[in-house]
């Protein structure tokens, strides 16, 4: 077969966004071939090709990962959390006295270059690129521990510790590990407990010299992500029934009480929570729009972009107010239909298809919800909290969620934004001796839930594939 312009991007360590996983469906790729642009995936490399990748296409998450305490360095040792997500990657230096956060960071996941979501990245794996997403997450996090130990102004000999968490997928290819049976039924993953490995393991350089430990999950699809951030959870006031929903690329979701059970699922969302599919859609850069509000006297929208810088393209938050606002307006029926695409910005529109990829994002989520409370007859009334985490739950409009049917009304005035939770939980590993013991009691009688066998699945997300008016 020949080698696309892509391939061969990938095969350098260039980095060029592919969200659709090279299929040719979502543009992402642009660049430019002797002068003119194409489709990297779509275009077979030949020699003497004058190839241009757009400068701004590797960039910082911007903001930090949460709130920090802000615990300087000035000598002693710490510890390093690391959360790997499937869009970004997040850290937090903490210091091992005091338990508080000295500095956080956080970079994108440069495996999007392989496709969006798990189920790409699982497919790049199998078809020969395990080595190159592997290459990927190891060189971005020891460009993070080297940029915290430069601009914090630790010694890397100072960090002591490591614990880092992630989706059952990310953990595989973290440690080089094959993820066909992730991707197959009977979904098995190679493991799930507890790791501890030492760092030249890993990373293959010498960079820290201590003990990393990779935390247990449940499953192939309820990961130690999904636990860390239950066990931040369990710190949190919330009342006895509590959810904790990431509307990440997979749509991860546990019902837990603390100190007593947790009941996990994961739903394939799929990237429009993250903007990947969407066709005017960038990650949290300067000039993402990131609050949207339509002004109908003059038909316009009124946008909030991060920086205040001008308007770039529509991250996650932004598409779902863009999309809540023209279902409130009427540019968009109940089925989802529009006339013709929106301007939301100069240059930057809403078309159909992205209400169609964010139609099966939200139904997908909504049914996951509704299942993991019809496990034990649970109502809507029941939940006392809902905690939304990750850098996205962080910016939602929550009133924008509930108008597009991700949340149902009787949960307004119960949702609480809780920044990356499996970060924080893995923060409190590091701060807290009894946490891991803790957390290994959680993922001991933690119960998933597999949608794709529940027999309410199919039923559940066809009728919530509707907006309500």
């Amino acid at each position: 077969m020949a080698r696309t312009v892509l391939d061969v991007l990938q095969s350098d360590g260039i980095y060029t966004e592919a969200a659709c996983g090279g299929a040719g469906t979502c543009g992402k790729c642009l660049v430019s071939v002797d002068g003119m642009p194409c489709l990297a995936c779509q275009t077979e490399f030949r020699d003497g090709m004058k190839i241009e990748v757009r400068a701004e296409e590797r960039f910082e998450v911007l903001g930090a990962v949460f709130d920090s305490n802000s615990d300087l360095p000035g000598g002693g040792e710490f510890g390093l959390a690391v959360d790997i997500g499937t869009t970004t990657i997040a850290f937090a230096l903490v210091n091992s006295v005091s338990g508080k956060i000295a500095f956080s960071h956080g970079v994108v996941n440069s495996q999007r270059a392989l496709g969006a979501d798990v189920i790409s990245r699982i497919k790049a794996a199998d078809e020969g690129k395990l080595e190159l997403l592997n290459r990927f997450v190891v060189e971005d996090i020891l460009g993070g521990i080297s940029y915290i130990c430069r601009e914090g102004g630790v010694a890397p000999s100072a960090v002591r510790s490591m614990v880092i968490a992630g989706n059952t997928t990310m953990l595989h290819i973290l440690l080089g590990l094959p993820c066909t049976s992730l991707g197959q039924f009977p979904f098995e993953p190679l493991f799930i407990d507890l790791q501890r490995r030492d760092f030249f393991g890993i990373f293959r350089k010498e960079l820290l010299d201590c003990e990393v430990l990779l935390l247990p999950g449940v499953s192939a699809f309820v990961g130690a992500d999904v636990c860390a951030g239950v066990l931040y959870g369990e710190l949190l006031e919330g009342g006895v029934e509590r959810l904790l929903v990431d509307l990440g690329t997979n749509g991860e979701l546990a019902r837990f009480a603390s100190g007593n059970y947790m009941v996990g699922t994961a739903t394939a969302a799929g990237p429009a929570f993250e903007a990947a599919n969407i066709s005017c859609g960038v990650g949290s850069v300067a000039g993402a729009v990131v609050r949207a509000r339509y002004l109908a006297e003059r038909g316009v929208f009124e946008c909030e972009t991060i920086g205040g810088a001008a308007a770039v393209g529509l991250c996650g938050s932004g598409v779902l107010d863009v999309a809540a606002e023209l279902v409130r307006h009427g540019f968009i029926d109940e089925g989802g239909a529009m006339d013709e695409d929106f301007a939301v910005a100069p240059g930057i529109w809403f078309t159909q298809k992205d209400v169609r990829e964010l139609q099966l994002a939200k139904s997908a989520v909504r049914a996951g919800i509704e299942i993991l409370l019809l496990e034990h007859e649970l109502s809507y009334d029941a939940v006392d909290k809902v905690y939304l985490a990750g850098g996205f739950g962080h910016s939602l409009n929550f009133e924008s969620a509930i108008a597009l049917g991700i949340f149902p009304e009787e949960w307004r005035g119960k949702l609480e934004s809780v920044g990356n939770s499996s970060l924080a939980g893995c923060v409190r590993v590091l701060a807290d001796p009894e946490a891991l013991g803790t957390l290994l009691e959680i993922t001991g009688r933690a119960r998933e839930i597999n949608l794709s066998e529940h027999p309410r699945f199919n039923e559940l997300f066809m009728q919530h594939i509707m907006f309500e008016k």
